[in-house]
């Protein structure tokens, strides 16, 4: 392996408390997403004040280190980031909430982000995902409305509609693992009044990027970052070119066979394609057992665009099978699990990065199946747990990974032209207890590795493979 940098500038760490009651990197860290609504009445409310008074408030305040260790001569970078959340929403009155909430960030210090590798050209990637990757010069004059909504409860269901963080489905999840969330806006019904069967119906037209200020509808936002490479070797260029109005989303989850939870979802991402995702899931006292299926197909309006300008290529067809088996103790302290992922050579699976992170079982931090077609993915993961007599607990995940992708030059299914590498994840979270309780710090390692790299040019491996990747965030939130 080539010589890395092991250097680590010491940080200095600070955090202080608000009022908060946030979902702090659930999904990213492959939690199920906390529910922060009440479906009751509130029968003391008597009035308009009463109303607002009998509300909640919510959020969290987070210090972010981060730093990135490229290989040899290239560039390292590392900052940090102080912020959050805060957000109210209204008590109900006969089922009716209102909410809103807002984030911000502020770059204490770092070195220049902007200040370009003079191998590559380019400079930070990550690092620049904490403030606003759209206005790269600005460090402070960075917050964002992130949730402007209303919400109508009967009995055990409900529709929602305006800016919403929806932390649901396989697709759209808040990955909170930077400063602010994704964040979406549209409308969101789900009925949940049979028992053990959910049906969910929703349209997405507008999104709150992880790494952004702004809000942009889907046309904006898609291909706002990179776009990657097409097919044919030319460079892609679908930003604001596909039109796209919305996604129409169906879902259906259903847990009536014991243990064993099936799931099927439906995006209709209009004017670029379909996806159809499959998912069964079994959980035992001591058994982990998993299916995942996507299938995609490209719509016809794809085909009237110039080549370059295609966000999917007509006879694009991606497909991914994914499967997971694990074992866990009677207790739940721990558990291991080895997961397998393949996405066919019949095309390449496709999802625009700029409105999440699609959630296979072995998408991962740095590591995810956007682009990829006629590739593999092993994995193992440990997973344990432990809870201290004073509140607090300590969960350490750790995974170990190999992507096998279609090589160097294998644009046809290979978008973002990425060589197969190894990667260790390491993902540690301290919950504090007593006088403590609220506090929660988080460590994330992740080393990324590509054999025989010295075949690999500057531009192969600058923020792809062959580093060291370091986030500590310091949360407290109520």
């Amino acid at each position: 392996m080539a010589t890395l940098k092991y250097g680590l500038p010491i940080f200095i760490l600070t955090a202080c408390g608000s009022t908060t009651h946030a979902q702090i990197s659930g999904a990213e860290k492959g939690e199920a997403p906390s529910e922060k609504f009440k479906l009751h009445q509130d029968t003391a409310l008597h009035n308009l004040a009463d109303y607002f008074t009998h509300g909640e408030s919510y959020g969290r305040v987070r210090n972010h280190t981060m730093a990135t260790f490229n290989e040899g001569e290239l560039k390292d970078y590392w900052t940090n980031a102080f912020g959050g959340i805060v957000g109210f929403q209204t008590a109900q009155w006969y089922g009716l909430q209102l909410g809103a909430s807002a984030s911000f960030s502020f770059n204490t210090f770092s070195n220049d982000l902007n200040e370009l590798d003079s191998l590559v050209n380019k400079s930070a990637k990550w690092e620049k995902e904490l403030y606003d990757a759209n206005r790269p010069n600005e460090k402070k004059d960075l917050a964002r409305l992130d949730e402007l909504f209303a919400r109508f409860t009967i009995g055990k269901s409900f529709v929602q509609v305006g800016r919403m963080d929806l932390n649901r489905g396989p697709l759209f999840l808040n990955r909170d693992g930077r400063m602010r969330p994704f964040v979406y806006r549209g409308a969101w019904l789900e009925m949940n009044e049979f028992s053990k069967n959910k049906l969910t119906l929703g349209w997405i037209d507008g999104v709150g990027g992880r790494p952004i200020t702004e809000w942009h509808s889907l046309n904006q936002a898609i291909g706002m970052n990179s776009n990657g490479i097409q097919p044919d070797g030319s460079k892609a260029n679908y930003n604001t070119t596909s039109h796209i109005r919305g996604i129409a989303t169906v879902g259906y989850q259903n847990s009536n066979i014991k243990n064993l939870e099936l799931s099927v979802w439906n995006f209709y991402f209009d004017r670029q394609f379909n996806l159809l995702w499959l998912q069964a899931d079994y959980k035992s006292t001591h058994l982990l057992a998993g299916l995942q299926y996507a299938h995609q197909e490209t719509l016809d309006y794809q085909a009237q665009l110039a080549y370059e300008n295609r966000y999917v290529q007509p006879e694009n067809k991606g497909q991914v099978l994914s499967g997971l088996l694990g074992y866990k103790n009677e207790s739940g302290t721990w558990q291991v699990s080895a997961i397998y992922l393949h996405s066919f050579d019949s095309g390449r699976f496709l999802y625009p990065r700029e409105l999440g992170r699609e959630n296979f079982y072995a998408s991962q931090p740095r590591s995810w199946v956007d682009g990829f077609g006629g590739s593999d993915i092993y994995m193992m993961r440990l997973k344990t747990s432990h809870k201290g007599k004073w509140g607090n607990a300590l969960v350490v995940d750790t995974r170990l990974s190999r992507t096998e992708t279609p090589g160097l030059g294998n644009l046809e299914l290979n978008k973002y032209n990425l060589a197969s590498f190894y990667q260790a994840t390491v993902m540690t979270t301290y919950h504090f207890g007593k006088r403590l309780e609220g506090l929660e710090a988080s460590l994330v390692y992740i080393g990324k590795y590509t054999e025989k790299s010295a075949a690999l040019s500057a531009s192969d491996t600058f923020y792809k493979t062959n580093l060291h990747h370091v986030s500590l965030m310091v949360d407290i939130h109520i």
